[in-house]
């Protein structure tokens, strides 16, 4: 995997430009606007609460797409009548994903195969899987959204498997969604 700095050239900035950014930058860095990661010393509970308020600004933005909860997942799960699609990329399912899941990919191979079953995209936290769902639903498809997703499950002590089975890791996208219990090992 390359570095930031391998991907992108420096490009040097003059002097007053820096000075008219900084004001901006310093509001910015006061306000926590930087997308930083949660302090390692959150409890669960915090993490929980911080999962929360993101998923409410998930649902500001896609109040057109329909969530369910894992509690809802589970009770469907239990009847057979659901269909779990991860809309993470290819690298974090690698890591870890939903039992019985499939990719998005396989999903929209053969999406008449699912019509009898409730179709639920999931994600790390929703964003991903709203926008997927968001997709699906203008081509004519009804796939709802993982409230939460991958965070939910996890704080909920839902089963997470890997290529060697059972697991307690887990993909977070990134370091501002690294917010899964403490007894799970993340990754970005």
């Amino acid at each position: 995997m390359r570095t930031t700095m391998e991907r992108h050239k420096a490009v040097p900035v003059p002097a007053p430009t820096l000075l008219a950014l900084a004001p901006a930058l310093v509001l910015v860095a006061a306000t926590g606007c930087t997308g930083q990661a949660p302090p390692p010393e959150l409890t669960d509970a915090e993490k929980l609460a911080r999962v929360e308020e993101m998923v409410a600004e998930v649902e500001r933005r896609f109040p057109e797409v329909e969530a369910v909860t894992v509690e809802e997942v589970g009770r469907l799960l239990e009847t057979g009548s659901v269909v779990l699609v991860d809309a993470r990329a290819p690298r974090e399912r690698e890591v870890s994903w939903i039992p019985g899941s499939i990719t998005s990919d396989e999903f929209e191979q053969d999406p008449d195969r699912y019509a009898d079953r409730t179709v639920v995209a999931y994600c790390t936290i929703g964003h991903r899987s709203s926008e997927y769902a968001k997709r699906q639903n203008e081509q004519g498809r009804r796939v709802l959204n993982l409230r939460g997703s991958l965070l939910a499950w996890t704080h909920a002590g839902a089963p997470l498997v890997g290529p060697d089975g059972s697991t307690h890791r887990l993909h977070v996208y990134g370091e501002t969604w690294n917010l899964a219990p403490a007894r799970y090992e993340t990754t970005w």
